[in-house]
């Protein structure tokens, strides 16, 4: 089965997310998940309201243990009618409960309807992270744990297949980029968006992980990456990581390199400007499916016009803002040919 995406640019820019989801739909069929038979809400859920959520996953040491994850049901939610569905990964050290907060996805005054999920990373050292962070123990799968939870919400809610996306911060962005990078995880979400990625690179070789998204399976890989060029975290042109354990990837280069993938010419790209004076952004376009913004008076943050955590001093303008950016792309993007669970 072919697994190719449709976007529809004019659309994009112009709609809400759910309305531009809607206009999708009626060129493109909805793909219902199991879950769309379902009456009720599982684990006692309510509507508008956000609540860890416990599940069984193999994903540590090919054993059965508990894993964790934190998910938002937005008051429009009705039972038989598919959503879209972001999932949302923490940075190093984070929570779920805190990248929910960084991340807005929630907040319904950013005009997502969908489903948002944040997964909780396992704890090593007495900090958590994800798969692709140098202290992230080999017997821990993250990729596997997110195919069960995705298999897991598809199954419990009503969801767009066709409508899947992921996103995160720091390490999490750098999951993210695993992801993508996923044979299997690569037909599942539609879109993909990293912030402030931190893409390490094998401490041995010195070279990032092998990337092998099913490029036979669908047309090309939408990625976005943000970052800040102040960043001292994860430098934007890469180098040492504050920890001195491990070294990331330049920007640059990573994002080249899914110009390549997504069969593009990396020197090719379309730059622009938003914002005004110290809060400019570079903007980079490669056809459709790869976009990049160089912020410069941004540091290993996630990017807003209103202060959150990561930053109450260094703002960005609202057309800059994380937040809108990553909802304007991922609603651009959906599988004319769902992927099967």
């Amino acid at each position: 089965m072919k697994l190719l995406v449709t976007t529809t640019t004019a659309l994009a820019t112009t709609l809400s997310f759910a309305a531009c989801i809607a206009a999708h739909k009626s060129a493109v069929p909805t793909h219902t998940s199991p879950g769309c038979s379902t009456t009720t809400l599982p684990d006692g859920l309510k509507l508008g309201q956000s609540k860890y959520v416990n599940i069984t996953s193999n994903s540590v040491n090919g054993s059965a243990s508990i894993r964790r994850y934190r998910i938002h049901v937005p008051e429009s939610y009705e039972h038989g009618v598919p959503v879209p569905l972001i999932m949302s990964f923490h940075g190093r050290t984070r929570t779920a409960k805190s990248q929910e907060a960084l991340s807005q996805f929630s907040n319904q005054t950013f005009g997502f309807e969908g489903i948002s999920v944040y997964p909780q990373g396992l704890a090593s050292g007495n900090k958590t992270q994800w798969q692709g962070d140098p202290d992230q123990p080999a017997s821990i799968n993250d990729v596997q744990f997110t195919l069960e939870l995705l298999t897991h919400l598809t199954s419990n809610f009503c969801i767009d297949l066709a409508a899947i996306y992921a996103s995160g911060k720091s390490n999490g962005g750098g999951f993210t980029g695993i992801l993508a990078c996923d044979p299997v995880a690569s037909q599942k979400f539609a879109a993909f968006a990293a912030v402030s990625g931190a893409f390490y690179l094998d401490q041995t070789t010195q070279q990032l992980p092998l990337c092998k998204p099913n490029l036979e399976q669908r047309s090309a890989i939408p990625f976005m990456e943000l970052h800040g060029a102040k960043d001292d975290t994860i430098a934007y042109h890469g180098g040492e990581n504050t920890r001195h354990n491990a070294n990331s990837t330049d920007v640059p280069e990573y994002v080249n390199a899914w110009a390549v993938r997504d069969g593009l010419d990396p020197n090719a790209n379309v730059t622009g400007t938003l914002c005004e004076g110290d809060k400019l952004v570079t903007t980079h376009k490669w056809g459709e499916t790869l976009l990049h913004y160089k912020y410069a008076n941004m540091e290993h943050d996630w990017m807003s016009q209103f202060g959150n955590s990561d930053s109450e001093v260094n703002l960005t303008c609202k057309e800059a803002d994380a937040t809108r950016v990553i909802l304007d792309w991922f609603k651009k993007w959906r599988f004319i040919e769902a992927p099967v669970y």
